[in-house]
């Protein structure tokens, strides 16, 4: 797989290398699925190729993210934060079989409140068809209470964890180099 100015990116950087696997498990889970999409949360340069790390035609791949305009290789962009998202494309309620939250929720660089999280994952739940996929990617730096996420409120009444393609339902990570601690959590939809 070509990854271009990306490969380094992708096979290097810890969570990255996690996810380029992460991402192929996703486009075969849903090469049995009937109009299979994805929504991904939060892009940055490097996600031009998520599409491509899915490798699955079938896909329909859509990214969310407020800070840009446009991307090219995906089938859709929604430019707004999760928040208003239905509220700007209502057609957009039981749209999605994943959503990929990789770097955005529980992310310390998007300080979320606790009013604004219950907010921010109604309308996950809102995105994703029944029995969709949630699968979050939260970093362990946040130390200020109301921005940490309250899992026990705000994720687990509404997705439950479960054993993904091989991966647990929840997963840990440790960069070697800077220390930064992640979890990744498997999430149904309840």
């Amino acid at each position: 797989m070509d990854l271009g100015r990306y490969e380094n990116w992708w096979t290097q950087v810890t969570d990255k290398r996690f996810f380029l696997k992460v991402y192929q498990s996703v486009g075969l889970y849903l090469a049995e699925k009937e109009n299979p999409s994805v929504l991904d949360i939060g892009t940055e340069d490097y996600n031009i190729v998520c599409k491509q790390l899915i490798d699955n035609n079938d896909v329909e791949y859509w990214q969310l993210e407020p800070h840009r305009e446009y991307y090219e290789n995906n089938d859709g962009f929604y430019h707004c934060t999760v928040q208003e998202c239905l509220e700007k494309y209502p057609k957009s309620e039981s749209k999605f079989d994943v959503v990929m939250d990789v770097g955005v929720f529980g992310w310390n660089g998007v300080r979320l409140t606790q009013e604004q999280q219950s907010l921010y994952i109604k309308n996950v739940l809102k995105f994703l068809k029944p029995k969709g996929i949630y699968i979050l990617h939260a970093d362990r730096v946040e130390e200020d209470w109301q921005y940490m996420i309250d899992y026990k409120k705000t994720i687990f009444p509404f997705f439950k964890e479960i054993n993904f393609m091989g991966y647990n339902g929840k997963e840990y990570l440790k960069c070697n180099t800077s220390g930064t601690e992640w979890d990744i959590w498997f999430l149904e939809k309840r």
